[in-house]
């Protein structure tokens, strides 16, 4: 994943975490950026039962990697995907 905008140290540092998130992909999870201390009370407010698997990243990553997954591995974007969230999830 590369942007004119995004400097090299970026773009390494976002496939960094694109792979990893990759790594722990199963087929039917959504994906979705939401605060650690968050998710996990929306998820028992909504009763799901789902565990959120978390992968730390920088606020002004998260969108764009998000976006990745859900336009090239058409992957859900989950319901409490907030923008600019200091951590990735998948449900």
């Amino acid at each position: 994943m590369s942007s004119a905008l995004n400097s090299p140290q970026q773009v390494k540092e976002i496939n960094a975490l694109i792979e990893q998130i990759e790594k722990a992909l199963k087929p039917g999870m959504e994906i979705g950026a939401q605060s650690k201390a968050i998710l996990p009370s929306l998820l028992v407010a909504n009763k799901i039962e789902k565990k959120a698997k978390f992968f730390p990243c920088k606020r002004e990553y998260s969108d764009k990697v998000v976006a990745h997954f859900v336009t090239e591995k058409k992957l859900t974007k989950s319901k409490f995907h907030r923008n600019a969230q200091d951590s990735i999830f998948l449900l």
